[in-house]
């Protein structure tokens, strides 16, 4: 009898083994290290950006503005997206709502909508709704600039795969109820725009934000700002920062829009009518309080709000009426998500988890100025070659991310093998993935800031 037992149990034990071997075996392997520059998508995608044609050009009139914000908190709590830690709880208190806001900008011949939300990203489950959704209120994804806050205390359910895990079970409920407060938003915006000037520039802030991944590291101290000064004397701004909002710990359970919240609020407390923020270039980027936590959103706000304030930079105006947008389909190779320094997820495997979708890499043009929008956490390290690219051609740039779907982090190259969240667990596409995307970057600004015939929207 107890030789039978000792026969089964060492047969259960050798089957498991066998099983997780089999599993090991189908669903990682070793890390290909296959540069980006060396893929066939990185050829495909340069002649893709090549051969743009852009659709630029000067309005019939000057810009008409329009703004609106839509309150978008749950009528009852659900999960929390940001830390993954949480497993989906939900949220157990509102410290402040959170919103949907935008602009939109008509020149008489083409017209944009330029869209926050107080969200981690804008998930690409949401993108897929307006999609369909957008051409009801007279637009299309293809004139609507898409961003998110990034806050760590935003609502989740609207991943699926493995994220839904994270971030709480897909629910296509809120996935709707997010895009039709988006729907609205930009309906209304639409509806009140009036005869406005635009101006635009920049101001350094560079004590609220430090370089996370590497401790000396350069950073992208920023602040990047589009002020509208419309014809009934309102004042818009528009603003986007480097510092990761995660000045809340992931034990705080509170819906929250957390520093960039606080920062608008007190913008629209100090003679502008209505403010707006959109994460800039946060990888490798995070905020650099005194202490974290409740404290942190009011030094963050006051740090950055008092610094534009007080400096009174000179902003450039937009004097050329130029205004349009393109989407353009990214490339990218099989992804190389790692698990250990040498070893990845089979890119099946990755895709089952995390989902498929299409990403895009878009760019507004208002003028002199360029807005990029990137489906991921590009590095602030980054900026520089794309800010001095602008600068020679007479533009100014504001690079912007989460525009609707997510490729992980992008990073210098040459920290590919760090051992860091950003470089270990969420760089997905690797060796080369920070070139690749700012050399694509680079030739977006270029073409969409070259002078096209005028062509009716």
């Amino acid at each position: 009898m107890v030789k039978r037992i000792l026969r089964i149990v060492v047969i259960t034990i050798i089957s498991l083994v066998a099983l997780i071997g089999l599993f090991l075996l189908v669903s990682i392997k070793p890390l290909s290290r296959t540069q980006a520059q060396d893929t066939p998508e990185y050829a495909a995608m340069m002649q893709r950006l090549d051969s743009l044609q852009p659709t630029s050009g000067k309005g019939s009139h000057d810009f008409v503005v329009g703004f609106a914000k839509e309150n978008m908190t749950p009528s009852h709590p659900i999960s929390l997206a940001g830390y993954g830690n949480r497993l989906g709880k939900p949220y157990t208190s509102v410290r402040d709502s959170i919103y949907v806001r935008a602009m939109v900008v008509d020149n008489g011949i083409h017209r944009v909508a330029i869209v926050s939300a107080d969200l981690l990203i804008i998930p690409p489950t949401v993108t897929l709704q307006l999609e369909k959704k957008l051409p009801a209120i007279g637009f299309s994804i293809n004139n609507t600039f898409l961003g998110a806050i990034h806050t760590h205390n935003s609502i989740g359910n609207w991943g699926e795969g493995a994220i839904g895990i994270m971030y709480g079970d897909y629910e296509d409920s809120i996935v709707n109820f997010i895009a039709n407060k988006i729907i609205r938003c930009i309906a209304k915006a639409s509806a009140n725009g009036i005869p406005a000037s635009i101006h635009s520039g920049s101001v350094s802030v560079p004590a609220a934000v430090r370089n996370r991944l590497i401790d000396t590291g350069s950073v992208d101290s920023l602040l990047r700002v589009v002020e509208v000064k419309r014809q009934d004397s309102s004042r818009l701004i528009l603003m986007s920062y480097t510092a990761h909002a995660t000045c809340l710990f992931s034990r705080d359970l509170k819906l929250s829009r957390d520093y960039p919240g606080e920062l608008v609020d007190g913008m629209e407390a100090n003679g502008y009518t209505f403010a707006m923020f959109m994460a800039g270039a946060v990888g490798s980027h995070r905020c650099n309080p005194p202490e974290y936590g409740e404290s942190c959103i009011d030094w963050m706000a006051d740090t950055v709000r008092g610094t534009y304030l007080a400096k009174h930079p000179v902003l450039t105006p937009v004097t050329d009426s130029s205004l349009s947008m393109m989407r353009i389909p990214l490339a990218l190779p099989p992804s190389e998500a790692k698990i250990t320094k040498d070893w990845q997820l089979r890119p099946w495997l990755f895709k089952a988890a995390f989902g498929q979708y299409q990403t895009y890499l878009t760019a507004l043009r208002i003028g002199h100025l360029v807005m990029i929008g990137t489906p991921c956490d590009y590095s602030g390290q980054l900026t520089a070659p794309l800010d001095s690219l602008a600068a020679k051609e007479g533009a100014q740039v504001m690079v912007t991310s989460f525009n609707g779907g997510y490729i992980g982090y992008i990073t210098a190259d040459q920290y590919y093998d760090r051992d860091h969240y950003e470089t270990r667990l969420m760089n997905w596409y690797g060796p080369g993935n920070g070139d690749y995307l700012t050399t694509c970057l680079l030739k977006l600004i270029h073409k969409i800031d070259e002078e096209q015939p005028s062509v009716t929207r």
